[in-house]
């Protein structure tokens, strides 16, 4: 039988909406193992103990008031039967790890507690919750099952990661880049830039850690080596040939997309584009 359902990311990709500068912005990610049925919105709604759930609120409400955003996913790896639970925190550009058994020993736990071990292999977590948006599932769990063919046990399924539209999306840690339609087929070139230590400009989202408008200038500056700047659509970076600036702003003219399964009315959206040519200083 035919599958006749149209798909958002479909859509989207048909419609030829760039990605750069639509990665969600996150200064602080704190991924926790939760190995039951994700529901739509998994966060606030799943059968963790109360206290668990109270430390997970504290913790956020705790680095929000330090002025960062926080950002908390669910994770787990189906196929593997253990009675493990690992928490990940990311943040700086570095990835720690916590492992358990069960919650307890977590709900303890302060950003900078004894216990974490400092990770330095980039893993990979794929949106795959399908109750959230079906092309999560549809393109996810494909792109999981390769990425783990791949990169084996550094890869994870992880609840949404916003964007749909542009599944598979895939966050990659400790780098902190979003990346969307990561499809099978092109899964071992992703891969393969990404253990040399490079962005995957093709599949590019955005760093996490930096505002849509420096996601889109650190794409397209040659180079970009450290954020100095931003004044409103201006963007300053350090490059590997001195210091570089480029203007960003929004589209004149908006693209008109259906942003997930569950909605049919179009809305309109304004891709982020460079202005001009990058002004650039000799070091």
């Amino acid at each position: 039988m035919s599958d006749d359902r149209v798909y958002c990311s479909d859509l989207c990709l048909a419609a030829g909406e760039p990605m750069l500068g639509t990665a969600v912005e996150v200064d602080v990610w704190l991924l926790l193992e939760y190995k039951p049925t994700w529901k739509p919105k998994a966060l606030e709604d799943n059968d963790l103990a109360p206290r668990t759930r109270d430390w997970l609120g504290r913790t956020l409400a705790a680095i929000a008031e330090s002025g960062r955003k926080a950002r908390a996913q669910f994770i787990r790896r189906p196929e593997l039967d253990t009675d493990e639970t690992t928490l990940f925190i990311a943040e700086e550009g570095a990835l720690k790890r916590f492992r358990s058994l069960g919650y307890d020993e977590i709900q303890g736990l302060g950003l900078d507690s004894p216990g974490f071990e400092e990770v330095q292999e980039t893993h990979y977590f794929v949106c795959t919750n399908g109750q959230r948006d079906l092309c999560c599932a549809r393109y996810g769990l494909p792109a999981y099952a390769e990425l783990r063919s791949l990169a084996g046990n550094r890869t994870w399924q992880t609840t949404h990661l916003g964007g749909h539209r542009f599944a598979p999306n895939v966050l990659v840690l400790p780098q902190g880049a979003i990346y969307g339609r990561v499809f099978p087929k092109k899964t071992a070139d992703f891969v393969k830039t990404i253990e040399a230590g490079a962005l995957s400009t093709d599949h590019l989202r955005g760093r996490s850690a930096y505002s849509p408008e420096a996601q889109v200038a650190e794409a397209l500056l040659d180079g970009a080596r450290k954020l100095r700047a931003v004044d409103g659509g201006t963007v300053t970076f350090e490059t590997a040939s001195g210091i570089a600036t480029l203007d960003i702003q929004p589209a004149a003219t908006p693209l008109e997309i259906i942003a997930s399964c569950g909605r049919t009315e179009p809305e309109a959206v304004f891709p982020l584009q460079p202005v001009g040519r990058p002004r650039r200083e000799t070091a």
